[in-house]
């Protein structure tokens, strides 16, 4: 199963997400967006169990202004769940920004969602 492991940069908690990723089974593949925080720890977790990570980082050469930036960061959220077929998400309390829009597009995609709350 590829896994999708997302959340925000305002968590704290890098041993939830090192659980977590400890209950994967060992032909599991953990997808990632790259980002600060959780993304980060779930790539580090399963490359030390030795578990496939599958990266999609924004593509921002040659972009110029916040708008474009933001553009290119949901695009990226969305090849995480284009990627994946399970998605889980160490949200933050406010439940705003990139994760929330990775959730969002996983739901509409049909894809299991799991939300952690802090």
């Amino acid at each position: 199963m590829r896994v999708a492991i997302v959340g925000s940069r305002r968590r704290s908690d890098p041993d939830s997400v090192t659980r977590l990723v400890a209950t994967l089974a060992p032909d599991d593949i953990v997808v990632s967006g790259g980002a600060i925080g959780p993304d980060r720890w779930a790539e580090a977790a399963a490359k030390a169990r030795g578990l496939a990570v599958s990266i999609h980082k924004p593509v921002l050469d040659g972009v110029r202004n916040r708008g474009e930036v933001a553009r290119r960061m949901y695009e990226r959220n969305q090849r995480v769940v284009d990627d994946s077929d399970r998605l889980v998400a160490f949200v933050s309390m406010d439940r705003t920004g990139g994760t929330e829009d990775t959730v969002r597009r996983a739901v509409q995609a049909g894809k299991l969602v799991t939300i952690i709350m802090p």
